[in-house]
C-alpha cells in the first residue's frame, strides 16, 4: 500500500513539534522538570529566544529527507546512485550550518541556503566529529558510539526506502555512529515506523523487531514497549 504524502508530512511535523516541546528541558534533571512543570509539560516553552524552536534533531532529519529526495532524483536521471553517500553529502551541508568545516566540498544547494537552519542548537559531538572527519561520501564513522544521534534523524527513511528500510537506516547510521547497537536501534525505529505507516498495530510492529537484531537492541525494545503500555 503506498504511503500518503499527508502521513509523511504528519510524521515529520509531529517529530518537529515533539522536538520543540522538549528543546528547553533536554538537559534538565527529572526533579527540575517536575518542579517547574508540576502538571506536566503541556505547552511549547520558549527556547533560544522564541516559542517553537527546534534542535539539531529536526535539523538533521530535514537534511536526511533532502538527501533522500536528491538520491531518488539521481537514480531516476542517471540510473545509478548510492543513497547513503548522497545523504552523507546532505548531512555535511548540515555540518556547515553549524559552523564546522567539512573535509570535502559540500556545495551550496537546497536547505543550506535557508538561514533559519544556521542555528547551533546543541548538536551532538559524535555527529560533529564523525562528519568533520569524513574524507569520502559514504565513509563510515571511526568511533564506537551508540548514542541517539542517528535514531533521532532516521524517520524519513521509513517512508521512502520501501524494501530497503533496514539496510539504508543501518548504512546512514554508520556515517556517524560506529557501534552496531546504535545502528540497529535506528534501523529498528525506521522499520517500526514503516510498519505503522502500513497500518500495523504498535505492539506488533515493535515485537517484530525483537528477534531481528542483537540482544542489546532486543532488550531495549522490550523495556521501551513495557514502559509505554504502563503509561
Amino acid at each position: 500500500m503506498p504511503i500518503s504524502e499527508h502521513l509523511i508530512f504528519s510524521c515529520l511535523l509531529g517529530g518537529a513539534i515533539g522536538d520543540a516541546l522538549g528543546a528547553e528541558i533536554e538537559f534538565w534533571s527529572l526533579p527540575r522538570i517536575r518542579e517547574h512543570f508540576p502538571d506536566g509539560l503541556q505547552n511549547l516553552p520558549p527556547h533560544a529566544g522564541m516559542i517553537g524552536s527546534i534542535t539539531d534533531d529536526t535539523q538533521m532529519t530535514l537534511f536526511t529527507a533532502e538527501g533522500l529526495i536528491r538520491a531518488a532524483i539521481r537514480q531516476e536521471m542517471r540510473g545509478i546512485c548510492h543513497p547513503a553517500g548522497v545523504i552523507h553529502h546532505a548531512l555535511l551541508r548540515w555540518l556547515a550550518t553549524q559552523g564546522v568545516a567539512a573535509g570535502m566540498d559540500v556545495g551550496d544547494v537546497g536547505l543550506i541556503r535557508d538561514r533559519r537552519l544556521h542555528a547551533r542548537r546543541a548538536p551532538g559531538n559524535t555527529c560533529l566529529s564523525a562528519l568533520s572527519a569524513a574524507r569520502q561520501f559514504g565513509d563510515a564513522a571511526r568511533n564506537n558510539s551508540k548514542g541517539c544521534g542517528t535514531i533521532m534523524r532516521v524517520a524519513p527513511i521509513a517512508f521512502v526506502a520501501r524494501g530497503r528500510v533496514r539496510d539504508l537506516a543501518m548504512a546512514t547510521s554508520a556515517l556517524t555512529h560506529g557501534h552496531a547497537t546504535g545502528q540497529e536501534a535506528a534501523s529498528a525505529w525506521a522499520l517500526i515506523l514503516a510498519d505503522l505507516a502500513q497500518g500495523l498495530d504498535l505492539e506488533l510492529a515493535a515485537r517484530k523487531q525483537e528477534n531481528t537484531f542483537g540482544p542489546e537492541t532486543a532488550r531495549a525494545l522490550e523495556i521501551a514497549y513495557s514502559k509505554l503500555i504502563r503509561h
